[in-house]
């Protein structure tokens, strides 16, 4: 299985937009709740629900606020997160964590935390513990030159 799957979003930036597979899973499983949500609730209560607020925050992050100027200061990380971003605008206790090239021109959005997950400084499931650990396993890199990333991008 590939560790990169092919944006479904439409390219309207000048970043080519990728998404690891832990970002992917999290996305995809965020897509069939809010599909479960549509079908038995009403139309009115849908559009109100926190987790179709939650996806639709993250759609609009994911194909244009972010896409937009992925190398504001706001998004900066510090510390052994340096060479990372991470989105946290309107999305309370998560976190979109990415990294992006000018060149190549690529996004690459690597894991966003779920409700299992949310921000608590301190906490052993705090998304910035979790997104750590996971760069220093090397399952997520910040650089798309990499020959491995290179291969992710390559296997679609």
């Amino acid at each position: 299985m590939s560790y990169w799957k092919e944006s479904m979003f439409q390219m309207k930036s000048k970043y080519l937009l990728k998404c690891h597979k832990l970002y992917a899973i999290r996305a995809e499983n965020l897509k069939a709740e809010v599909q479960k949500l549509k079908s038995s609730l009403p139309q009115e209560k849908f559009v109100q629900h926190p987790k179709v607020k939650f996806a639709a925050l993250l759609r609009e992050a994911t194909l244009n606020t972010i896409p937009e100027d992925p190398d504001i200061k706001k998004y900066k990380l510090h510390g052994d997160l340096k060479k990372y971003r991470r989105y946290k605008q309107g999305l309370k206790r998560y976190r979109l964590f990415f990294a992006f090239s000018s060149k190549p021109p690529i996004i690459l959005y690597l894991y966003v935390n779920d409700a299992m997950s949310l921000r608590e400084d301190g906490d052993k499931n705090d998304p910035y513990h979790i997104f750590s650990k996971l760069i220093r396993q090397k399952k997520v890199s910040h650089d798309p030159c990499d020959p491995r990333i290179k291969q992710w991008i390559q296997e679609l």
